[in-house]
């Protein structure tokens, strides 16, 4: 009876992490959304993001850029309007639902996931979660790759750097991060980290090559004291193959990490 007491209270607190987390990026969202009005798709309507999956249980956090617009078309039966409590359910729930689906795009990242024994929905023992510099769904990053909007999403990335390392944060059980692609053709995602988020050093050598799938080893340097090793690779999810293959390569050096 204690241990299900034990297990009840656990959960509970999970969820009331999951929610303080959203609340926490709502209320971020609303003070500063109007200064990035025009990074969003016209007529679609949007929640902000800032995980997938159960961050409380997750001990790999795969990392990108931003939420796609595409996760809110009508099929996948987003409301306009939703509470904190019932975007948090929706979030920690999202890969273990089937109406609708995870999205496709998560498929390239889950492959790399099975090769290291860790699944982002219940199916195998090792959880993942998916994080994002910024949790608000904009239009595809290729829009953002000229100037002066460019200038405008990597300030939104910087604004929301905060919603990032509270992510980070909440992830108690979290052993390693897994990170993916760029932030406009000014940045990869660790050299955005590395350059542009003060409070989330990174520790580890990096040198551009070139061609796709250049992969680095880092370790991102939390608040708390924490250390979590990072494996990044320089081709994101979009092109099938490249990222799964890469984190196959490199499987027992991140599966070390998970011991």
């Amino acid at each position: 009876m204690e241990v299900q007491r034990g297990e009840q209270r656990e959960r509970d607190g999970a969820v009331e992490m999951s929610v303080e987390v959203v609340e926490r990026t709502l209320d971020h969202v609303d003070g500063t959304d109007a200064q990035f009005a025009q990074l969003y798709r016209p007529g679609v309507d949007v929640q902000p993001i800032p995980y997938f999956g159960n961050l409380a249980r997750a001990e790999v956090l795969t990392l990108g850029l931003n939420p796609s617009s595409k996760e809110f078309t009508k099929a996948r039966r987003w409301p306009s309007k939703i509470s904190a409590s019932d975007l948090a359910a929706r979030l920690d729930n999202y890969f273990d639902s089937t109406d609708p689906p995870p999205h496709p795009w998560f498929e390239e990242w889950a492959v790399g996931l099975r090769a290291l024994g860790v699944s982002y929905d219940s199916s195998l023992r090792l959880r993942a979660a998916h994080i994002d510099l910024s949790p608000r769904a904009t239009r595809g990053a290729s829009a953002f790759n000229k100037e002066p909007i460019r200038s405008v999403f990597l300030d939104m990335l910087r604004s929301d750097a905060t919603i990032l390392a509270d992510a980070l944060m909440s992830a108690e059980h979290a052993k390693c991060v897994l990170a993916a692609g760029s932030a406009t053709g000014v940045y990869y995602i660790n050299e955005f980290i590395d350059h542009e988020v003060r409070d989330l050093p990174v520790r580890g050598s990096w040198r551009r090559g070139s061609g796709p799938g250049q992969t680095a080893f880092h370790a991102l340097e939390l608040a708390d004291g924490r250390s979590l090793p990072m494996f990044f690779c320089s081709t994101g999810p979009t092109k099938p193959g490249v990222l799964s293959s890469s984190v196959a390569k490199n499987r027992e050096r991140i599966k070390s990490w998970l011991v």
